[in-house]
């Protein structure tokens, strides 16, 4: 393989790593909003609930002051049903808001998964291509060895030509 299709897929892991690494940051914001909504939801419900009580409490404590009509009971009744049917409804606002949280904890569980398998591919390709090049190195320095040997051997051959030439000459 060339060194430019070593870079160029070198390339695309660090592409997929970086993808999946922001994909983890994304995931983990959406989780820190999840969080924060739901703590939202959650304090909102005590809120409301510690202020129904209160309310509640007095309502029925006014009615146990004096003399009331039935109207007036039914009218607190009825006060109280409406403040328990707001605090049903945000206990599911609580409820999405958990399911949401624990979605997004999911998601970016999942995220971390991809990211933890492409930097393990990314590492693996490194080693891969790092094996390569020592075995390409090596190859290359055994053909220069190979090359200086067959110089050498030809050097050689030339000079066992020319010697017997130069000797019968001296003859």
């Amino acid at each position: 393989m060339s060194v430019n299709v070593f870079d160029e897929l070198l390339r695309i892991k660090n592409f997929r790593e970086n993808k999946a690494e922001i994909a983890v940051m994304h995931e983990r914001t959406a989780l820190r909003e999840a969080e924060r909504a739901r703590q939202a939801a959650q304090d909102f419900l005590r809120r409301l609930m510690d202020e129904d009580v209160s309310i509640e409490l007095r309502l029925y404590r006014e009615l146990c002051e004096r003399l009331v009509r039935l109207r007036e009971i039914e009218d607190v009744r009825e006060t109280v049903a409406t403040m328990r049917q707001r605090e049903a409804a945000q206990e599911d606002v609580v409820t999405e808001a958990q399911k949401t949280e624990a979605g997004a904890a999911r998601k970016l569980e999942s995220a971390r998964i991809v990211h933890k398998e492409a930097s393990r591919q990314k590492s693996k390709f490194v080693d891969l291509a790092s094996s390569y090049a020592q075995i390409m190195l090596r190859e290359a320095e055994r053909k220069e060895d190979l090359e200086m040997e067959e110089a050498a051997s030809v050097r050689r051959d030339r000079e066992d030509w020319e010697q017997p030439a130069d000797m019968e000459n001296e003859r």
